[in-house]
């Protein structure tokens, strides 16, 4: 095998490997979609627990409220049972009657504050609820994506593997060529030539190099894009 041959050998292994890796970086934008679609019930699940949170600790705040509240009426009734005077009965009925209105305010807020609680928390189990069927439909999409990415990484090893051992074949000092070239982002290093120019950017190869080349033993560097040029036979 010639040295031209075994680049070529090499730069189809290279392609290969390419695609493969094109192939599993497309699995990626599936999986980011997945994984989006997942967290924004994720974090709607979130805001809805911490808003039913705060809801809950205003909910015990006014019952401790209303129990001390009420502790105060029963405390003002055992006082107004046990004056002697019309002044202090008046006193004591004026605080119990304020203590009632509290009460009966408080009351109301809590009524509310439940009904508020009870929407809250049905707006949670549903979004809990969302999460496990979204979670049940990606779980097919999401082991397709597995074993689709499975089977590309076994045949990228394979593939990796094979290039190795066609690099071997090349010459060191025309591989290290070939790679320096590769490692700059190109896909397709080695191109023939197109009559009489570079078969990459259509640039015109000067005869004296083309003739060289000729010889099927000679690959030229384009000077214009870079790549390694040779004669297709």
């Amino acid at each position: 095998m010639s040295a031209i041959q075994a680049l070529l050998a090499l730069q189809t292994d290279d392609l290969a490997i390419h695609d493969l890796e094109m192939r599993l970086a497309a699995l990626e934008p599936r999986i980011r979609d997945l994984d989006a679609k997942r967290q924004r019930i994720v974090d709607a699940i979130e805001r809805q627990s911490g808003v039913v949170s705060a809801e809950e600790k205003k909910q015990a705040f006014l019952r401790d409220k209303i129990q001390e509240h009420r502790g105060l009426i029963d405390r003002n009734q055992a006082q107004l049972d046990a004056v002697k005077t019309m002044r202090q009965a008046t006193a004591a009925a004026a605080q119990m009657e304020q203590a009632r209105r509290i009460v009966a305010g408080e009351e109301s807020d809590l009524l509310a504050l439940n009904r508020k609680l009870e929407e809250l928390r049905g707006s949670l189990n549903a979004a809990k609820a969302d999460l496990t069927a979204c979670e049940a439909e990606q779980a097919a999409a999401r082991t397709e994506v597995a074993a689709e990415r499975a089977t590309l990484e076994g045949e990228l090893a394979t593939a990796t593997a094979k290039r190795a051992t066609t690099a071997a074949a090349v010459p060191d000092d025309l591989r290290r060529r070939y790679d320096r070239i590769r490692t700059k982002k190109r896909v397709h290093v080695v191109v023939a030539l197109n009559a009489l120019a570079c078969g990459a950017c259509d640039t015109a190869i000067p005869m004296q190099r083309r003739h060289a080349m000729m010889t099927g033993s000679v690959i030229e560097l384009c000077e214009v894009c870079g790549v390694l040029m040779y004669h297709q036979v």
